[in-house]
């Protein structure tokens, strides 16, 4: 496999393109709300009055490796997952020939049939242009993937995504998604109460959250962005019985997570605050179970991706008072992506060292028994 990453070659793209991106973002519908900070006021991972709930099921945690290595490729990073409604899983990573993580960068994909292991892993694309950061997610029988195409550095980074009709059997060729210079992405859109999709993304050129809406899937248009100092990237979010949207986000100076909020479904967010969680810039994830409650999945350290937590809130973000370490040791335990299955269990990829992708399984039982901390 080629060396794909000339780095003059991504410098000089990196100049030649900051006209264009203008162009671009001009004409992917850019909002003029971006980094107009929205005023309203939220509580979040405060340590008054915690929500606390109780479960009649036995815990569960189990965990196993998608695949134990695959020829040719030294690193393995960046997981993602979606689950179809009889429980089948179909998951994507980047694999690398290294040493260095754009060199040889290609994405794979592998399917956990119900009751059975996950499949020998498949590449899924490798061109000359770097391919990273894969991002799954699904509706019924239709996946997206969307992915960051790296000519260059991750600087040289912009979206693409790709369509399947048949759980990711096939697929539509990659389609540019908003402008051609530095966005980039971790975690997938949300189907928001008014039906459109909102896809959380992040340019890594200015280090803020940019915000991407459709309301079919297939045409995208830039909606807001949210900058921080330090910078923020990574954002992942959900929506409350509310409405309101919690976001948060990566912080690129490490030592506290970034956390934000809007009103008005995506177009405005509050200013970034610290939310009170450490993070030593890593990516970190929320999703909210089909109960309400919403789970954290993070690395509990302002300096090292070490501990892998959970944490979990019953009042929508105001109280977190049951964590609980998922992994830990003198390992790397870190970019977890996470999902609901439909009987509830919480599946969860993340990355081992760089060595493998890792699958862990546990339900709410799991993470509030003996992780009471307040």
């Amino acid at each position: 496999m080629n060396n794909l990453h000339n780095y003059s070659a991504g410098i000089a793209l990196l100049i030649i393109s900051v006209f264009f991106q203008a162009v671009v973002i001009n004409g992917c519908g850019s909002s003029d709300s971006q980094d107009n900070y929205s005023n309203l006021s939220y509580e979040f991972n405060v340590t008054d009055s915690p929500t606390t709930v109780t479960s009649s099921d036995i815990p569960l945690m189990e965990e196993e490796a998608v695949f134990e290595s695959i020829p040719g490729m030294n690193g393995h990073h960046s997981a993602s997952l979606t689950i179809f409604p009889d429980g089948e899983m179909l998951a994507a990573w980047c694999s690398y020939v290294g040493p260095h993580e754009l060199t040889g960068l290609a994405i794979y994909r592998s399917r956990k049939k119900t009751g059975e292991s996950w499949e020998t892993p498949q590449l899924h694309i490798d061109r000359s242009a770097g391919d990273g950061n894969p991002v799954l997610y699904s509706e019924g029988d239709r996946v997206w993937l969307f992915q960051a195409a790296v000519p260059g550095g991750w600087d040289t980074s912009h979206i693409e995504v790709q369509e399947s009709t048949d759980r990711g059997v096939t697929w539509t060729d990659p389609v540019v998604l908003g402008p051609t210079l530095g966005p980039d992405v971790k975690y997938p859109p949300v189907r928001l109460n008014d039906g459109t999709l909102l896809l959380p993304a992040y340019d890594e050129i200015s280090s803020k959250s940019i915000f991407f809406t459709s309301t079919d899937g297939t045409n995208w248009n830039q909606l807001s962005s949210t900058a921080s100092n330090p910078g923020n990237t990574e954002p992942s979010f959900v929506q409350l019985s509310t409405g309101r949207l919690i976001c948060v986000m990566r912080n690129e100076g490490q030592g506290w997570l970034w956390v934000t909020a809007s009103d008005d479904n995506g177009k405005s967010w509050t200013e970034p605050k610290d939310s009170g969680f450490l993070n030593p810039a890593s990516a970190t994830q929320i999703i909210r179970l089909t109960n309400g409650h919403l789970v954290l999945i993070y690395n509990d350290s302002a300096t090292e991706r070490r501990p892998l937590s959970i944490a979990l809130s019953a009042d929508e973000g105001r109280t977190w008072p049951y964590r609980k370490i998922l992994k830990d040791g003198t390992d790397t335990y870190s970019y977890p992506f996470a999902v609901q299955a439909h009987d509830g269990i919480i599946h969860i990829l993340y990355s081992l060292n760089r060595d493998k992708i890792m699958h862990v399984a546990v339900n709410e039982a799991w993470i509030i028994s003996s992780s009471y901390i307040f």
